[in-house]
Formats: C-alpha cells, sequence, structure tokens
C-alpha cells in the first residue's frame, strides 16, 4: 500500500468513527421547556398564600401550651423533570411544575410549621398541599379538600364549642395513622392535629 491510499484508508476511518461519534445526537429531541402553573382555584383551596392573617398562626395543646409561628419567606420555585430517555442526550429540563413556598420561624413555644403547594412534586403527586409541623408532614390533594365523596372527607367537626365546616383528615406521610393525624379544611388550613406519639392535642387559635 502506497503513501497516498494509506493516508486516505486513515482519513475515512477517522471519519467514520467520528461520524458514529455524532450519530446519537440526530436523534435527541429538540422541544421547549413547559411551564405548569397552580391556578387561583387551587390556590384558594387553602387559606395560607391568600389571606395575610395566615402570616401568623397559633396552636393551643390540651396541655395548657401555645405554640406560635410566624412567616419569614415566601417564594415560588419549580420542581423540573427531564424528559429525555437517551443518555446519550443532553439533560432537558422538559416540563417543570410550580411550586408555593411558605417558611415559618417559630417564635413562641417548641416546634416547627412549614407549608408548600405543589403543581406537581418528586413523588409524583399531582396538585398536592404539604403542611410539615413539627416531625409530621400531612399531605393533601387540594383538588379533595371540600370533596364530599372523598374518602377522607368528615363533614363539619366541632372543637371547643367552635364548628369547622367541611372537613377532611390526613395521616403524618399519608398512611401513617399510628403516629398522628390532623384535621384541615379551606377556610384555616390544618386546624387541629393530634400527636399520638406525645399524647398531645393542638387547636388553632382563630
Amino acid at each position: 500500500m502506497n503513501t497516498k491510499l494509506l493516508f486516505i484508508s486513515i482519513f475515512s476511518l477517522l471519519f467514520i468513527i467520528q461520524a458514529c461519534k455524532q450519530e446519537p445526537s440526530s436523534y435527541c429531541p429538540s422541544y421547549s421547556t413547559n411551564y405548569e402553573t397552580l391556578n387561583k382555584s387551587a390556590i384558594n383551596q387553602t387559606p395560607y398564600f391568600n389571606n395575610p392573617a395566615f402570616d401568623t398562626i397559633s396552636y393551643a395543646s390540651d396541655k395548657g401550651d401555645t405554640v406560635t409561628f410566624v412567616k419569614i419567606k415566601t417564594d415560588s420555585t419549580w420542581y423540573c423533570e427531564d424528559d429525555n430517555g437517551n443518555p446519550n442526550c443532553p439533560k432537558k429540563n422538559a416540563n417543570c411544575y410550580q411550586i408555593f413556598h411558605k417558611m415559618y420561624k417559630t417564635i413562641k413555644g417548641n416546634g416547627t410549621f412549614d407549608v408548600k403547594h405543589c403543581k406537581r412534586n418528586a413523588n409524583q403527586n399531582l396538585d398536592i398541599i404539604e403542611v410539615l409541623f413539627s416531625n409530621y408532614i400531612f399531605y393533601t390533594g387540594d383538588y379533595a379538600i371540600g370533596d364530599l365523596t372523598h374518602p377522607r372527607f368528615l363533614g363539619n367537626i366541632t372543637k371547643n364549642n367552635k364548628t369547622y365546616l367541611n372537613t377532611m383528615y390526613s395521616n403524618n406521610n399519608f398512611n401513617d395513622s399510628i403516629s398522628s393525624f390532623c384535621y384541615l379544611n379551606k377556610d384555616y388550613g390544618v386546624f387541629y392535629i393530634n400527636d399520638k406519639i406525645k399524647g398531645i392535642n393542638y387547636l388553632i387559635l382563630k
């Protein structure tokens, strides 16, 4: 094989290798990111993001103490998912889902409080409200609040001579009924918490 033929063969081989490296990219999808936001009716399913009176929240326990939380920040972020199943393609945020997050600090008593309203979260839950109370987190679909046909709907509940309308319940992390449960509705959000571990009940002061 002469030098010229050898050069042509090497060049052809390099061209084929380069083409093979670039081939997967031709199959990579091209799309724009889709953003899904929480609509007003969903946000209005709880008072946390539409009622300034809930910038401060207090609960009284049946042991005689009170815990109070005050808002320190409210923001809007996104939970994004990559819709690209080809490992040879660059990662792209194909779908992003809005999250409203309201953070509180404790100004009286012991405990923590935090609220998120997610169009979607990492657990693949759609339109979910997360309320953190101390060591417990209560999840509820915003579509379920006030739904008389939902299996967790309880109707009207009376606590300390006050009636709370269209109430439903939620367990810690959906299904943990051993440690705690809460009552919630559209007007007051989570208004009652039963801490079975500590043997304490909390009722909102509003």
